[in-house]
């Protein structure tokens, strides 16, 4: 689907937020992976970031658009990286990509003299075109081609096939952050020469429950139909939504991460909740970064008492719980609700070391076990 916008225009708050998940993702990502890959038996020559729709690179007001916010990121990180990040930027629009190049040449000096950092000639080039291209490429020569993250910021809804993203996934240690429009998903399903698009996009006719649904039940349908096809055909094990909204509270679309990795898993999930710290994953143009949120909706309190009664009379070990926490509920952090439960005799420790004291987790192998759900 092709976009109205013009070669730089303006950014949102929406787009202010996507782009600070993105960043706050890849200060942790980053240094992780480098190391990571240093220790596999198999040299990694370096880990790859690669933004598919990379865009202008500048915004209408002089705020940095994802490639640059992403060079950024390993240029001014306070440690150097035992494998360097390979940038690769690809981009269609012929403006756009002038006005990209253009913005990365401003940092030729820096990336020459950082060892973190290498960044190939922008693409000119159709997204999934220009990334097939570099997954047959690697195939051929037998190249890892990751450790990789593939920030799939497309307009609309059917640029990005999810047979792209199951091939993306099936090499190790990659990880997608993908959109998805609801806008415009909402606005044309009715019109059935898009059910194409949506097909290819979803990867399947299973979406299409969605056309005889009234607006809100639709738009969780879709969302949740869309999650499960990245997980049974897309190939993520993990796959985390975030919502964004106009400044009137109607929905305009969805970021998924997806990944095979528990660690990503928390290290996107501890940047969705630096954006949205009620954990519902929603970021509203109407309350911008300034609004103040009283309440912390999922805070420790509200796992704590989700725990107890979702893992009534079970034995797990302190790993598994933060498995659960991570993949079952909102939050990311579980320790403090864990101890709140120990102390009040509704979890206690099987064998713990000698030693060790109530409300001390120090090994994840530590097995815990749950008593009886509480009487409501």
């Amino acid at each position: 689907m092709a976009d109205s916008l013009p070669t730089v225009w303006q950014a949102d708050p929406h787009t202010l937020a996507k782009h600070k998940i993105l960043k706050l993702y890849l200060d942790a990502w980053m240094p992780i992976l480098s190391r990571q890959a240093k220790k596999v038996g198999a040299p990694v020559p370096v880990i790859r970031f690669v933004d598919g729709f990379a865009g202008p690179g500048v915004y209408a007001k002089g705020q940095k658009g994802s490639p640059i916010l992403a060079l950024e990121a390993a240029l001014d990180h306070a440690i150097e990286f035992p494998i360097p990040v390979e940038f690769v930027f690809v981009e269609n629009d012929e403006d756009r990509f002038k006005s990209l190049r253009a913005e990365l040449a401003r940092y030729e000096t820096r990336v020459a003299a950082s060892p973190n950092v290498r960044v190939r000639p922008p693409v000119h080039k159709d997204c999934q075109l220009a990334i097939n291209n570099a997954l047959d490429h690697c195939e051929r020569k037998g190249i890892p081609f990751g450790p990789a993250l593939v920030f799939l910021d497309q307009f609309g809804y059917s640029a990005v096939p999810m047979s792209l993203i199951a091939r993306i996934m099936k090499h190790p240690q990659c990880e997608v952050l993908s959109y998805l429009f609801w806008r415009d998903l909402d606005r044309f399903i009715s019109d059935a020469s898009k059910h194409r698009g949506i097909n290819t996009a979803f990867g399947s006719e299973e979406w299409t429950p969605a056309i005889d649904m009234p607006g809100p039940n639709r738009a969780i349908f879709l969302r949740d139909s869309y999650l499960q096809a990245l997980k049974a055909r897309g190939g993520a094990k993990y796959v985390w939504p975030f919502s964004m909204l106009d400044a009137n509270g109607r929905l305009l679309y969805w970021l998924f991460f997806c990944t095979n990795n528990i660690r990503g898993l928390f290290e996107m999930k501890r940047a969705m909740w630096k954006v949205d710290n009620a954990g519902t994953f929603t970021f509203s143009d109407q309350e911008g970064f300034d609004q103040l949120r009283l309440l912390a909706t999922f805070d420790q309190r509200w796992l704590s008492t989700e725990m107890a009664r979702r893992l009534a009379n079970r034995r797990l070990t302190v790993g598994d719980i933060h498995e659960f926490v991570l993949t079952e509920t909102p939050c990311y952090l579980f320790k403090t609700a864990l101890k709140t439960l120990e102390k009040s005799g509704q979890v206690k420790a099987i064998d713990p070391p000698p030693g060790r004291k109530p409300g001390e987790y120090p090994d994840d192998s530590l097995l815990m076990e749950f008593g009886p759900p509480l009487l409501m």
